[in-house]
């Protein structure tokens, strides 16, 4: 009997001992597999996507290519869970009233009503219903910002989908919503949408496939060959065009170089190197003594009198415009002085009457110029003096006597 007692009590021990050996072994499936931290807190996190891609519990959750968590939980909400569907909502609804009113109107185009209905689909793929729930090691919490992005990758064609945090802003915390931190996530293009994306190119080409051979079976083999034969032709002869092009080129360039023509002689003689050369050296010159003040130019542009005596003569030149500004000296009263405009209009006045006088043949000038009897008598008097003259020439006794008398 007391035998017995031990058998089972040893027994006993034995299922114990089993039973934490396979409680231990689940701990540790669990924690390997589901991510599940027994003895240590983590930072809980909390994300809303349009679509998980596969992703389950348990799935890793890596920052810039490490492991910092796992997913806790995935689950499909309500649209209102999350704060950001309401605007798409708002804009679903302005574009349904849009829709509603060309729908409305007999003259609208199918085109544009179908257009408001792309952008609607494409708006409802953006609303976020499943809620993803993280477990983050806390010290890498404040590698979190509120501008990190989330987004769901995949490892290869058939491995199994992951999250992936993008660095953010540092010193810029995530929004808190309670126990939970809130990434606004933004998902980039992973594997599985370019897969997607490769799927869509590949329907495309055999759509283009299916056109090509409609395509390929309306041509008319006759029609065709006569237009291969009329494309044979014109390109025999733009080959002949672009042969005489090109040996219209060569014999130019042969020219050219032999020193033939002005282009030639440009190439060929060095001459107009020479003389590139002498003149880019004198402009050196002409360079380098302007820079050491040497020559005209180069003292009135190293020389500070000159700058000096025009800042003088500025001065001097304010002066002046200010004293005649106040009216002051000649020339300022000359500007100011309305008795010299008025003393200057009546001398013009008066000179204007005299010239007019003058014209109409009055007073001794108009006479002077107007009278044509002072031309014959200076012409009269100038043939009298001539022959005056020229009988005092030809016979001087006769108009030069000198006597002498003695007393």
């Amino acid at each position: 009997m007391l035998q017995q007692k031990r058998v089972r009590l040893a027994e006993l021990k034995v299922g114990i001992l089993v039973l934490v050996g396979l409680l231990l072994f689940l701990v540790l499936i669990l924690q390997q597999s589901w991510g599940i931290r027994w003895f240590s807190s983590s930072a809980k996190v909390l994300a809303y996507l349009t679509d998980v891609g596969g992703l389950k519990p348990g799935a890793p959750v890596w920052f810039a290519g490490m492991e910092i968590g796992r997913v806790r939980a995935v689950a499909i909400v309500p649209p209102e869970s999350y704060d950001g569907n309401a605007k798409v909502f708002s804009r679903i609804a302005e574009i349904k009233k849009e829709l509603e009113a060309l729908e409305a109107d007999a003259s609208a185009r199918e085109r544009d009503r179908e257009e408001l209905r792309d952008q609607i689909r494409d708006l409802k793929t953006g609303i976020r219903f499943v809620e993803v729930r993280l477990d983050i090691d806390p010290e890498y919490l404040d590698r979190i910002s509120r501008d990190s992005e989330i987004s769901i990758e995949s490892r290869g064609l058939i491995g199994d989908s992951f999250i992936d945090i993008s660095p953010g802003t540092m010193g810029v915390p995530p929004v808190r919503q309670g126990e939970y931190y809130v990434i606004e996530s933004v998902q980039s293009a992973g594997f599985r949408k370019i897969m997607t994306g490769v799927n869509d190119v590949v329907a495309n080409f055999g759509v283009l496939s299916e056109h090509f051979k409609e395509i390929v079976t309306r041509i008319n083999p006759a029609k065709v060959g006569s237009d291969m034969g009329d494309i044979v032709n014109d390109m025999q002869r733009t080959i002949r065009e672009a042969n005489r092009t090109f040996s219209s080129a060569t014999s130019l360039l042969d020219e050219m170089q032999r020193g033939k023509g002005t282009v030639g002689r440009l190439v060929a003689d060095p001459e107009l190197h020479n003389r590139l050369t002498e003149a880019l050296e004198k402009f050196n010159t002409l360079a380098e003594n302007i820079q050491n003040g040497q020559g005209t130019i180069g003292r009135l542009m190293s020389d500070p009198s000159l700058f000096e005596n025009a800042n003088r003569m500025l001065a001097r030149a304010d002066t002046v415009m200010e004293r005649m500004e106040n009216g002051e000296g000649t020339l300022g009263k000359l500007s100011k002085d309305d008795a010299f405009y008025r003393s200057s209009t009546e001398a013009l006045a008066k000179f204007a009457l005299l010239m007019e006088e003058i014209e109409g043949g009055k007073g001794t000038m108009g006479k002077l110029l107007k009278d044509p009897s002072l031309y014959n008598n200076l012409d009269q008097s100038s043939a009298e003096i001539t022959k005056l003259l020229y009988d005092i020439r030809k016979d001087p006794k006769k108009f030069l006597t000198i006597r002498f008398r003695i007393f």
